[in-house]
C-alpha cells in the first residue's frame, strides 16, 4: 500500500521539503503502546557535506510503510494502513533511530 508520509526528521539524510526520498520506509516498536516508543527504522543522520540526501531521488510525499508495531490499529500483517502517516522526532533534534517517533501510531 503506498501511503501518504509526511517526515519533520529534518536531521535525517532522506529528508526533504518535510517528505521522505526513500520509496519505503520501516517503522519498529514491536512492543509499542504510544508513538514515543516506535521509531523510523530508515533513519539515517545527515553528515556535513553529504548532499540532500542519500539516495538522490526526489520526495513523491507517497511511500511503502512497513510496520513492527504490532499493537498499532494500522498494521495489517506488518503493512501500514493508515492513509496518511507523520514521522516526527521524541524530542529535539534526532540524532539515531531512536530520536524518532511513528506519530500516526493508534493503539488498538
Amino acid at each position: 500500500m503506498r501511503n501518504r508520509l509526511q517526515c519533520e526528521v529534518t536531521s535525517c539524510q532522506h529528508y526533504s521539503n518535510s517528505q521522505c526520498c526513500l520509496p519505503g520506509i520501516q517503522v519498529e516498536g514491536p512492543g509499542a503502546r504510544q508513538p514515543s516508543q516506535t521509531c523510523c527504522a530508515s533513519y539515517q543522520e545527515r553528515r556535513p557535506g553529504s548532499g540532500e540526501n542519500a539516495s538522490h531521488s526526489r520526495p513523491s510525499g507517497h511511500s511503502d510503510i512497513r510496520c513492527q508495531a504490532c499493537h498499532c490499529t494500522y498494521n495489517q500483517g506488518e503493512d501500514c494502513t493508515a492513509s496518511s502517516v507523520s514521522v516526527g522526532c521524541c524530542g529535539g533534534q534526532a540524532t539515531s533511530k531512536s530520536g524518532t517517533e511513528c506519530r500516526s501510531f493508534r493503539e488498538k
